[in-house]
């Protein structure tokens, strides 16, 4: 097992195979995954890319920080899900982020993942909300 920072391009086809079933790639472009700030972390077990995430600063409107990172893109192939790498890959990059000074994880939840997210200590706010076209979700946050 190998957590790393990838290019989104080494993301995209597990974004596309878990978030976007049935659509085109391009449904898997995030609008600031190729910018400077922007992190994409792989866990790769025997060279497969097993489970990913994607990171970047943006600030969160219901809690206060100073520095907030936003969580997008989370994903764990359906053959590795429930043996520990999302959760791994997830420690690791909290970590990371909070030496780039962020005090503040969000995201917004898809509801099967919120157990997970719990699990990892983050807090769900604000009411449950459809996003159209992907289905309900909770804002979450965890500080860091």
């Amino acid at each position: 097992m190998t957590i790393q920072q990838v290019d989104v391009e080494i993301i995209r086809p597990l974004r596309s195979l878990v978030l976007r079933p049935g659509q085109p790639i391009e449904s898997t472009d995030y609008d600031r995954d190729k910018e400077f700030q922007t992190l994409h972390y792989a866990n790769i077990v025997n060279q497969k890319v097993c489970s990913i995430a994607t990171f970047y600063p943006e600030r969160m409107l219901e809690i206060e920080a100073l520095v907030s990172y936003r969580l997008r893109g989370m994903a764990t192939h359906p053959n590795y899900r429930r043996q520990g790498l999302a959760r791994t890959m997830m420690l690791q990059a909290m970590a990371d982020i909070q030496k780039l000074g962020c005090d503040l994880l969000w995201c917004k939840a898809r509801l099967i993942a919120i157990d997970f997210y719990e699990s990892i200590g983050f807090i769900k706010v604000g009411p449950i909300y459809e996003i159209e076209g992907i289905g309900p979700h909770f804002t979450m946050y965890k500080y860091l």
